[in-house]
Formats: C-alpha cells, structure tokens, sequence
C-alpha cells in the first residue's frame, strides 16, 4: 500500500502549499510510527498512544523531523466535558508542546460534539502567549 500512497502523497505536495499528513490509527493502535516518518506532509498528525506505552509529542516531532498537530484526544476532554474544562486542557497542551505545533484533535472529532467545545480550544489558542 506505501508505494500508492507515496505516488499519491507526491501530487499532493506539488499541488498544495501546505497539507497534513494524518497517520489514522481509527481501529486500533500502531505498534510503531516509523514506517510513516518518510511520507511527506508539512506537518504530521496522529495519536500519540501506540500498543507499547504513549509517546511525548516532542518525540513525534523529533521522530518526524517536522511539526506536529495534536495534543487534544478526540475521545477525551475535547468532546465529553464543558467548554471551560476544554479551554484549560488545550492551555494545558499548549504548555507542554514543544515549538512548532498546531494544536488540534489526534483524529476524527466525534460528529456530536458541541461546537462550544471547539470554540474553546480555538480560543485558547489564539489567547496562548509563549
């Protein structure tokens, strides 16, 4: 399958300024990440949590060598608790990313979730000061 994602990926980057690569993990955890780190995207997006233990973001960013979107579970805060609760937890990843990053769910948010919560976490991170 790699081969006809890379040929894929490829007209990708000639044809956008900027894309996402996503490593989706919907069925089950990875048991390791690095048969993705050489696909291209500008920046790398995927669930931290592998079948062996979780993974710092900063080591995603170092593994990939470029920045990385996340810090939010889309199974967690995000999309079960108030908007207030969302706020300090996108703060609270916000402290602990390392720079570049995009702040941002590890996959898919649930389709119910409540836009308020979204909101707060924009929110956080434009108020975020480094």
């Amino acid at each position: 399958m790699k081969p006809f994602d890379l040929v894929l990926m490829d007209e990708m980057n000639r044809s956008c300024p900027f894309n996402i690569l996503h490593v989706c993990d919907y069925n089950e955890p990875y048991s390791d990440l690095s048969p993705f780190v050489d696909y291209p995207g500008h920046v790398v997006n995927c669930n931290p949590q592998l079948t062996s233990g979780k993974l710092s973001w900063k080591d995603i960013a170092r593994m990939f060598n470029r920045p990385y979107m996340g810090g939010m579970d889309r199974h967690g805060i995000i999309g079960s608790s108030t908007a207030e609760e969302v706020g300090k937890a996108a703060t609270e990843a916000l402290n602990a990313a390392s720079a570049p990053f995009v702040l941002g769910a590890d996959c898919t948010l649930p389709s119910d979730i409540q836009w308020d919560n979204i909101r707060a976490a924009v929110a956080a991170a434009h108020a975020f000061q480094v």
